[in-house]
């Protein structure tokens, strides 16, 4: 496929690609890198995120800044400081990846779920709360089992009332 002879590995999340991004009015595209956020298994489509090396004055919601000063950085393969816009997303063919450039570390990961977070304003409220209602009952039901009674008093009133 012409342009993927630098396409040597499987790609796949963190990962620093250039591609064709798009403007959002879809009249023209210019060549820049992009993270990958999500790979389709079979490797046909890709979730990528805007990556610009304009500074955003006053911070963005849903920003990532890669900055030269960051330990990770050498690994995105960035050659200026730039910032991932995780409000600004499209899905592209595999067929326009034109080659990696790099990829994210874990520490530069965890900025990025903290910011797809804030940025697409998930709730995450619900999912909290259900793992705590979860391991209340985990722990309820070892304590049933014979667990300690020092476990029950780590569980708090709701524990007691069942």
């Amino acid at each position: 496929m012409p342009g993927r002879e630098h396409l040597t590995r499987v790609i796949g999340r963190g990962d620093i690609v250039l591609v064709p991004f798009p403007f959002t009015d879809l009249s023209a595209t210019k060549r820049r890198p992009a993270l990958v956020l999500w790979a389709d298994p079979a490797g046909v489509d890709f979730v990528l995120a805007f990556v610009s090396s304009q500074r955003i004055l006053g911070g963005h919601v849903g920003a990532v800044s890669l900055l030269p000063t960051h330990p990770e950085f050498s690994l995105t393969g960035l050659a200026a400081p730039s910032t991932v816009r995780t409000t600004k997303l499209v899905t592209l063919s595999a067929t326009l990846l034109r080659r990696r450039l790099g990829r994210l570390g874990p520490l530069l990961t965890a900025d990025l779920d903290r910011a797809l977070v804030a940025g697409l304003g998930i709730n995450t409220g619900p999912y909290r709360e259900d793992g705590r209602r979860d391991e209340r009952a985990r722990l309820a039901a070892l304590h049933a089992a014979g667990g300690s009674p020092a476990l029950l008093a780590d569980l708090g009133p709701a524990a007691r009332a069942r």
